[in-house]
């Protein structure tokens, strides 16, 4: 039965895959030969497959064998992760790290913190995955990332959406176009601009197709905000509560702005790609997408388009093309994205997982970062 086969086959495979003969093999995994040959044929029995054919003097791998080797060694090698992380735990002093995280946190914000953890947790490995907002969120769901750092996407269960800061949309354009000369702008300045941007699948490119998802656009009734925000206003937490006060104290400036427009000229400049809804700038749809924001400013730099973005992640983006590129704030009115801390909420993180976040937490807002983000308590 092939579940009487163990790491153990596994090991004495590898050995003998790796040494060609069975002798040597012997000598490195410090059993006796008849053992490792007894091994072998014991796995060869019970897979019903021959792994290795034999000669007088050596070895080789089957074909079936030579498919099999590489699946063998990643089992090792998770085994032998897996067992590091359970010592490590167990003295709360190492393990795994596993964080799912939007391009702009992983460039700008944890490598500081990382230099200054791995200092104090030697024992600690890191992983970093980049993600879109909606991927992170996934990652975090389905067990393969302990925390994620990204924009609010959608309410998924089990997850909890902790407000870390949140950063002014603006335009990313080129160093000569006429917009760099601005200190800011506004949104019906854009009006017959081409556009480049992010495709929905990011939570940048989703939060300006979905013109509501914001924080600074409402009205004195419950405003347009995502689940995640509206179950933190429920919940009571200060910062979330923070964001719904602004919404509606801008919604209720921008409702002021609409009444004072002539009626029969309707919620957009006449001739205007950029229309005025009730809830904030709708942008026309960018002449190119795409998944990844150092292509985006290539693109930029190209001179194909303008594009709207987050301070942050503008700044990330610039580094494709430093000292061509300005970012311009955009305002009437000011849109926010938020970023926060994902996690499960029937999950507790382990003890080296927690201290990350913790240090996260403490030593970003101390950052070079822009002075325009606003860190939540």
């Amino acid at each position: 039965m092939l579940s009487s086969l163990n790491i153990r086959h596994m090991r004495v495979f590898v050995a003998v895959a790796d040494q060609g003969n069975f002798t040597a093999a012997a000598g490195v995994l410090g059993l006796g030969v008849p053992a490792v040959t007894a091994t072998i044929r014991q796995f060869e029995d019970v897979t019903g497959a021959a792994l290795f054919d034999r000669t007088t003097r050596q070895v080789a791998l089957t074909q079936t064998g030579e498919r099999f080797l590489p699946i063998a060694r990643r089992l090792l090698a998770d085994f032998e992760e897996a067992l590091g992380d359970l010592d490590a735990l167990s003295k709360g002093v190492g393990g795994k790290i596993t964080i799912a995280a939007a391009p702009s946190v992983l460039t700008r914000i944890l490598p500081a913190v990382i230099s200054e953890f791995v200092a104090v947790h030697p024992d600690a490995r890191i992983r970093l995955d980049e993600r879109n907002a909606g991927e992170v969120h996934e990652a975090v769901a389905n067990n393969a990332a302990d925390f994620g750092i990204a924009g609010e996407w959608q309410a998924l269960p089990d997850i909890a959406f902790r407000p870390l800061f949140s950063d002014r949309f603006g335009v990313l354009c080129r160093a000569d176009h006429a917009f760099a000369q601005k200190s800011v702008l506004r949104w019906s300045d854009l009006t017959g601009e081409k556009l480049v941007g992010l495709g929905p699948e990011s939570g940048t490119g989703a939060l300006m197709a979905q013109p509501g998802v914001t924080s600074d656009l409402s009205s004195d009734t419950m405003p347009v905000l995502s689940p995640a925000v509206r179950d933190a206003v429920a919940a009571g937490i200060p910062a979330a509560k923070t964001v719904l006060a602004r919404a509606q104290k801008a919604m209720r400036a921008e409702e002021k702005v609409m009444r004072s427009l002539d009626p029969s000229a309707g919620s957009a400049e006449e001739g205007s790609d950029i229309a005025l809804g009730a809830t904030g700038p709708i942008l026309p749809r960018p002449i190119v997408e795409t998944s990844n924001t150092i292509t985006l400013a290539a693109m930029v730099a190209e001179g194909v388009g303008i594009t709207v973005l987050p301070e942050l992640a503008a700044r990330v983006s610039d580094m494709a093309a430093p000292e061509k590129l300005v970012f311009v704030p955009l305002t009437t009115p000011e849109r926010h994205r938020h970023i926060g801390v994902i996690t499960r909420k029937s999950k507790s993180l382990s003890p080296i997982a927690r201290l990350f976040l913790d240090q996260v937490i403490a030593l970003a807002p101390k950052q070079d970062l822009p002075a325009s983000l606003t860190w939540h308590p």
